[in-house]
C-alpha cells in the first residue's frame, strides 16, 4: 500500500506532523522505533512543556503546538497558568507568567495516541527504518526491520522527524553532526509521601565536571554510554538523597537517552538566533526563546524543504539551523510548529502533485490555528534566512 504522507519517527515533531497530514486529508502512516509516542517529552521524562510565548504577554505558536499542550493533561496533572486561559487578561498580566506547564509523561502518551488515531492515522510501533528508495531526484519509499524481516513501503511524500535526521542521511541531503551532547539523567522519585521530577544534567553552556564526558548523538557506542552514564547519574543522586531521607527510591526512569542535538539537515538556507524580529515572505511558524524574554522568531519553509529530494520535509531536530538556532528548534513548541507545517505542506503535494506557493500554504496553516503575525516583528518580509 502506497501511503500519501510518511511520518518517520514519533516525538512531538512527528505526532504533530501526522495529525497535521491526516486532518489536511491525507492518507497518512507514522513509524515510530519505540512502543510508544513522544520521544524525549515523554520517554525520555523531559516534561516541561516550554513557553509557547515571548515571554512579555504575547502568545507566538498555537495551532497544533498549543493543542498538544492542552492535549498533555487530558489524561494527568498540571496547570496552565490563569493568565493564559483568561481571555480577559492584558499582555502585563500574562507577561507576569509564561505560557507553558510541566506535565505527567505517561498521560501524554496516552492522549497523544488516542489523538493520532481519532484522526485516521496509522501507527507502526517497533520499526526501525534503515534504508529508503529513491526516483528521479525524489523519495518512493522507505526500508523498515520488523519482527518479520525486512519490508519497504511505498509513499508519496516524506517527513523525517526522527530527531537525527536519519532519513535525510538515507536519501543523500547534506547533514551537520553534533558531537557535544551533555550526560543526562531526568527521573521521578517516590519517598512515600511525594511525587518528584529531578532534572539532572551536566551544564549545557559552561563545561562539564571532571569525570564526565560528551556524547557523539549518531555513533552507537556513545549512544549506548550515554544511556549508561545516565543511569549511573540517577543512581549516584538516589544515593545522595538516602543520606538525609532514607524512603526515597527511583520511581520512574527515562526509557530513551538524554540527547539534545544529534545530526540535522544542512542546506544554503538555515535558522539562527541572528534572524531574531524577521519576518519572512515564506514564513510557516513563529516561536519565541525559552531561555530569555522578549525574543521573536519566524521560522522559514526553506529551512523545513529536503534539497536533493522533492517532497522530503524535515521537522523538529531535523531541521536546517546552527548550533545556536537548533537550541530553539529543538524543544517541544518549535518542535510541533515545524511538524504542523511539514505535514500541511506534505499532505498538499501529496494530493495535488505540486507544492503549495508560500502564501498558499500560510493561508491554509493561519486556516488551521496557526499564528503568522507579521505586525509583531520590526522587520518585515526578507526573502530567505541567512
Amino acid at each position: 500500500m502506497e501511503y500519501d504522507v510518511i511520518v518517520c519517527g514519533g516525538g512531538i515533531a512527528g505526532v504533530s506532523a501526522a495529525l497535521a497530514a491526516a486532518r489536511n486529508g491525507a492518507n497518512t502512516l507514522l513509524i515510530e522505533r519505540e512502543y510508544a509516542l513522544g520521544g524525549l517529552a515523554t520517554l525520555g521524562l523531559v516534561c516541561v512543556y516550554l513557553p509557547l510565548c515571548d515571554g512579555r504577554g504575547t502568545k507566538m505558536s498555537s495551532g497544533i503546538s498549543e493543542e498538544l499542550l492542552k492535549l498533555s493533561l487530558k489524561y494527568g496533572p498540571g496547570k496552565i497558568p490563569d493568565a493564559w486561559t483568561d481571555d480577559s487578561s492584558t499582555a502585563d498580566e500574562r507577561a507576569k507568567e509564561r505560557y507553558m506547564l510541566t506535565f505527567n509523561p505517561a498521560s501524554f502518551v496516552l492522549s497523544a495516541e488516542e489523538e493520532l488515531l481519532n484522526n485516521n492515522v496509522k501507527i507502526l510501533y517497533g520499526a526501525q527504518i534503515s534504508e529508503v528508495g529513491r526516483k528521479d531526484g525524489k523519495l518512493s519509499s522507505v526500508f523498515i526491520e520488523t519482527k518479520t524481516g525486512r519490508k519497504e513501503i511505498p509513499g508519496k511524500t516524506f517527513v523525517d522527524a526522527t530527531g537525527d535526521a536519519d532519513i535525510c542521511f538515507f536519501a543523500g541531503e547534506q547533514t551537520v553532526e553534533c558531537n557535544n551532547n551533555r550526560r543526562t539523567g531526568w527521573y521521578f522519585s517516590y519517598d512515600d509521601k511525594k511525587i518528584e521530577l529531578h532534572q539532572n544534567a551536566d551544564p549545557l553552556y559552561t563545561d562539564i565536571p571532571t569525570g564526565s564526558r560528551i556524547y557523539s548523538g549518531i555513533d552507537t557506542d556513545d549512544i549506548s554510554q550515554s544511556c549508561i552514564d545516565g543511569r549511573a547519574m540517577i543512581k549516584a543522586d538516589i544515593m545522595k538523597k538516602r543520606k538525609t531521607n532514607p524512603s526515597i527510591y527511583p520511581l520512574i526512569i527515562p526509557s530513551f537517552h538524554g540527547l539534545r542535538m544529534t545530526r540535522r539537515l544542512k542546506s544554503e538556507h538555515f535558522f539562527s538566533t541572528d534572524s531574531e524580529g524577521v519576518y519572512f515572505d515564506d514564513t510557516i511558524g513563529m516561536i519565541g526563546n525559552w531561555k530569555t524574554s522578549g525574543e521573536r522568531y519566524t521560522i522559514s519553509l526553506k529551512v523545513i524543504e529536503g534539497v536533493a529530494n522533492d517532497n522530503l520535509y524535515a521537522a523538529g531536530r531535523c531541521v536546517s539551523a546552527d548550533e545556536d538556532g537548533q537550541d530553539l528548534t529543538r524543544v517541544i513548541p518549535s518542535c510541533a510548529v515545524t511538524g504542523e507545517a511539514a505535514g500541511t505542506i506534505a499532505a498538499y503535494q501529496s494530493q495535488h502533485g505540486e507544492k503549495p506557493s508560500a502564501e498558499k500554504l500560510r493561508r491554509i496553516l493561519n486556516d488551521n490555528g496557526v499564528l503568522l503575525d507579521r505586525n509583531i516583528f520590526y522587520q518585515k518580509d526578507k526573502t530567505a534566512e541567512n
